[in-house]
């Protein structure tokens, strides 16, 4: 049957996996090497199981979700895949009914996006890239409450990647991309810049992530230019500067991160152009600041996702490599052991949903 086992109805990347209120997980479109997809899929952790659920309205990959306050999920932009332009289309996904509706438009079409929920439960999607594949530099949210859109200041600089931008426990957001990072107020719909541009590593980033850590403040690895693939760097929200931790031991770009409950990031598979698609895994360690070595995933994988199971285990899906074209298994990953269970692998009892912890390094 479709979708049975930890095996996806259809291979998947370039979209966001989204965690439900419920421990579940969606995979809403996204391309499987021929096409962009309008299908959609849920993972219930109690089971081991994938289903399919109902589909999108329009069929969208390099988008931006985001779960509302109420547990509905807020699917905006992307590009249909026709002629790679970009898309103003919204719909939110009701968990309870399986399907999508459409609200409005957003005033600016907008491909890979970067978006994420303010403290207030509205969101805020800014950048991007248009119908011409050329920057933006605009912001607007949605309000769930309306279903309506309404453009805020601008951002400085433009901006783009649906998993770039994470609320800080300030309330403000952190933008991480392109060469200057930037902080957006909510309450004065004031822009600022967070620290030199560059960072601390000096460097232009994309096809990175960007982490929320436990303690508040946030870890950003990776990305497309030497600089940034071979690098790691730490924002404090309390002091507002970047500070050049260890490098990590493998450069990478397009890879995933999790958090566990220890407060330990994992940074998973990935690409290199030295290497293509990459298996290793390393532990980021906030306290000392230092990497360490952890058991490679069973395939390379390059723009994957990444989702930590509340025993321990984490769940990796979607991407792709060289060898094996898009992958359509996913891996049940168990972090400090011999390695990882195939996808058939049962699923122990005590798994009973899926921690809302962040996932990186989807979007093109």
């Amino acid at each position: 049957m479709v979708g049975q086992g930890l095996t996806l109805a259809s291979p998947r990347k370039l979209l966001p996996f989204v965690t439900l209120d419920d421990g579940r997980v969606l995979a809403a479109g996204g391309h499987d090497g021929h096409r962009t997809l309008s299908s959609c899929e849920v993972f219930e952790p109690a089971t081991g199981r994938w289903s399919e659920t109902g589909p999108l309205r329009t069929r969208r990959r390099n988008h931006a979700a985001v779960r509302l306050t109420d547990g509905r999920v807020l699917v905006m932009g992307g590009s249909n895949g026709v002629a790679m332009g970009a898309l103003a289309e919204a719909e939110v996904y009701s968990p309870v009914a399986g399907t999508w509706t459409e609200v409005a438009r957003m005033a600016v079409a907008r491909n890979d996006p970067a978006a994420v929920r303010l403290a207030d439960g509205r969101v805020l999607v800014a950048g991007g890239t248009d119908v011409d594949l050329r920057p933006l530099r605009s912001a607007e949210v949605f309000d769930p409450e309306t279903g309506t859109w309404s453009f805020v200041s601008p951002p400085g600089f433009v901006r783009g990647g649906a998993l770039t931008a994470v609320l800080l426990d300030t309330g403000k957001v952190l933008f991480v991309s392109g060469l200057q990072a930037e902080l957006y107020d909510a309450v004065t719909d004031l822009w600022e810049k967070a620290g030199p541009a560059g960072g601390a590593a000096g460097t232009h980033r994309l096809a990175h992530s960007v982490t929320l850590l436990q303690d508040g403040r946030v870890l950003v690895v990776g990305g497309t230019t030497a600089r940034a693939a071979a690098t790691a760097e730490v924002y404090s929200p309390q002091t507002g500067t970047w500070t050049l931790v260890a490098a990590p031991q493998v450069p990478r770009e397009h890879h995933a991160t999790v958090v566990l409950p220890d407060g330990a990031v994992l940074v998973m598979g990935g690409e290199h152009y030295t290497t293509g698609a990459l298996a290793s895994v390393e532990r980021f360690d906030p306290r000392t600041e230092t990497w360490s070595s952890e058991p490679a995933l069973e395939e390379p994988r390059e723009k994957l996702g990444a989702l930590a199971l509340v025993d321990g285990a984490v769940l990796v899906m979607g991407g792709g490599n060289e060898a094996m074209g898009m992958l359509i298994e996913a891996e049940r990953y168990v972090p400090g052991t011999c390695g990882v269970q195939p996808c058939s692998a049962p699923q122990p009892a005590s798994v009973q949903g899926v921690a809302a912890l962040p996932v990186s390094g989807l979007a093109e």
